[in-house]
């Protein structure tokens, strides 16, 4: 099997560590985790805001680099408006889903194997107009050191003038000393159940549970822990970096954010 699991008499299947447990209901996964379609105008907007691409690189087309790109449905859309794009994301299964959703002919999208703490290691410095981390990906670098180096590799990567765009759950109210259960993710096969449980160095533990239509259940060890970055601390770490400029809002059509807000959606410069 693809993965280390246990069974039980009470139909259930326990999945050790995170990516296991994504390789285990990738059939589901953008059912759970559609696309907001507000996501691809936000940047192309910022895209035509960017009027040093086409000089800095000497190309047509602005370049795009999606960390963490799971299933890559976002990447293979933004290559259909015309972007050059590459997506990342450390899940094998995941890449080869994204490979297969290629359109034949199109030479503009690419996937590739590899964790967001790689980049700078096998990327080119200056290589990309838009670098997106969206979706939750950052927490789960659950280390403060390798979390300032993703600043540093990230503004690195970027042509001047270009923007780094992340998108995480708005940890501004959460109370890190304490269980919290999250809103259920549902479609019309499964429910995903999931939760945070306190954890040492203000760290929060992601429990998880799917479950099928048909009573079976896949749960999640709880041992993926998560640092629950606060938008101060993305901006003091973008700060340190070298980033000039930060936006912040609520979700993609641009609500204004607050402390409140279920996402907090930062564009830094």
């Amino acid at each position: 099997m693809p993965f280390n699991e246990s069974k039980n008499k009470d139909n259930l299947v326990v999945i050790e560590n995170i990516q296991d447990f994504y390789t285990a209901i990738l059939e589901y996964y953008d059912e759970l985790f559609p696309i907001d379609e507000n996501t691809v105008p936000f940047l192309l907007q910022l895209q035509k805001t960017q009027k040093l691409f086409s000089e800095a690189l000497h190309s047509p087309m602005c370049r795009y680099l999606g960390i963490g790109c799971a299933t890559g449905n976002l990447e293979n859309r933004l290559a259909g408006q015309g972007l050059d794009v590459t997506g990342i994301d450390r899940n094998p299964s995941m890449i080869e889903t994204a490979k297969r959703r290629m359109k034949r002919g199109f030479s503009t999208v690419r996937f590739f194997e590899m964790s967001a703490i790689d980049i700078r290691r096998f990327l080119k410095k200056g290589s990309f107009h838009i670098i997106g981390c969206l979706g939750n990906v950052l927490p789960y670098i659950c280390d403060e050191t390798l979390l300032r180096k993703f600043f540093y590799d990230t503004r690195e990567l970027l042509v001047p003038g270009g923007n780094l765009v992340i998108q995480t759950r708005n940890y501004d109210g959460l109370i890190t000393e304490k269980p919290v259960r999250l809103e259920d993710k549902k479609s019309v096969r499964v429910t995903l159940s999931r939760g945070y449980n306190p954890a040492e160095g203000n760290r929060v533990c992601l429990d998880a549970t799917l479950e099928q239509g048909n009573g079976k259940k896949l749960v999640l060890q709880r041992s993926t822990e998560i640092i629950p970055i606060t938008v101060d601390k993305v901006e003091a770490f973008a700060k340190e970096a070298g980033f000039q400029s930060i936006s912040v809002f609520g979700d993609f059509s641009r609500a204004p954010w607050t402390t409140t807000s279920p996402s907090s959606l930062i564009v830094l410069g």
